[in-house]
């Protein structure tokens, strides 16, 4: 066990010029600028067009986004609050929550890219997704994360809805990437592909450990599959209860292996192009994985509450809670 805090800038990223945005839900936009991006302790509400936060950069920016609230924001492109495309930069996000956002295309809740590096961080702890996207047949992935060194870990991906990628899309380019300690349950949609792990190379490796995927849907009617990947995979100690799909596993290359040990997997199906689906070591125990997770109540509010709240947040910035590392 370690302890969840308040970050630093310094924790990750080297000093820089960069604008620092705090108890201020004003949306913003950046395509053209030098400076990166520290955004904490802010309320976003309702926010339209391009969502809470639209970055589009080619330059070496970093961004923090820390102990934010998403609530009710809109992209009528990609990106329900949150588009980041930083084709050098780097992106670390931690104790965010995105509640009840929307976007036209892709992306419901967020999306975050960048460089193609082992370097470059692009990491995702203790967030809250949850009633994101309007419909099981429209709109396309509920977030994306890409490239980098991808680190995906304490996180609640809960009653989101689209066509596609309804829980998780996940892209490896630079590094071997991880997901763990994490919940995705009942998210719904019509097409396949539930839980996405893809990469771009196929010397990478995906790991996913320490996982509750619980009660998600997807169609049944055209060989839809719920857990896709596309090179060497390794699943371990993950429960899979209650799941819905034609398949629930498949993996797309020939050569390669995706391989589930020491997991309660209530549903065996399995398909492929090619690849090997293994498993090893089977948990005949359904007990879900048991983790604390953060303080989420507070992720679901309505404008008149946000001047309360603001004060609560600076306090819970501060404070630390128990997490499982």
């Amino acid at each position: 066990m370690n302890l969840a805090r308040k970050l630093n800038w310094l924790d990750y990223f080297e000093e820089q010029d960069r604008v620092n945005q705090t108890k201020d839900g004003v949306a913003f936009s950046n395509t053209t600028g030098t400076k990166s991006y520290y955004v904490f302790i802010c309320i976003f509400y309702e926010c339209k067009e391009n969502g809470a936060i639209y970055i589009r950069r080619t330059n070496e920016i970093c961004t923090l986004l820390e102990d934010n609230i998403f609530t009710k924001c809109k992209s009528t492109s990609d990106g329900g609050s949150v588009y980041y495309y930083g084709y050098k930069g780097q992106f670390v996000q931690q104790r965010n929550c995105y509640s009840e956002s929307i976007a036209t295309n892709y992306y419901m809740s967020f999306y975050q890219q960048v460089k193609s590096s082992s370097t470059n961080k692009n990491h995702a702890f203790q967030i809250s997704v949850s009633k994101c996207g309007e419909s099981e047949s429209e709109g396309s992935e509920t977030f994306n994360i890409a490239w980098g060194d991808l680190r995906f870990e304490n996180n609640n991906i809960t009653y989101n809805k689209c066509w596609e990628y309804s829980s998780i899309s996940f892209v490896l380019d630079g590094k071997s990437g991880y997901c763990n300690y994490s919940t995705f349950r009942e998210n719904n949609q019509t097409g396949s592909y539930s839980l996405v792990f893809n990469s771009r190379s196929p010397s990478l490796i995906q790991t996913v450990s320490y996982c509750n995927v619980i009660g998600n849907k997807c169609g049944t009617d055209s060989n839809q599959v719920l857990f896709s990947c596309q090179y060497n995979t390794n699943v371990d100690h993950c429960v899979f209860l209650n799941n819905t799909a034609a398949y629930m596993f498949w993996i797309y290359w020939e050569g390669y292996t995706l391989t589930i040990t020491d997991s309660y997997v209530q549903s065996k199906s399995k398909t492929s192009t090619g690849g090997i689906v293994t498993f090893k070591n089977e948990n005949s125990n359904s007990d879900l994985n048991e983790f604390p997770n953060f303080y989420t109540i507070n992720c679901f509010i309505e404008s008149k509450q946000i001047t309360v709240l603001l004060p609560y947040l600076s306090r819970f910035a501060e404070k630390s809670s128990n997490f499982i590392s």
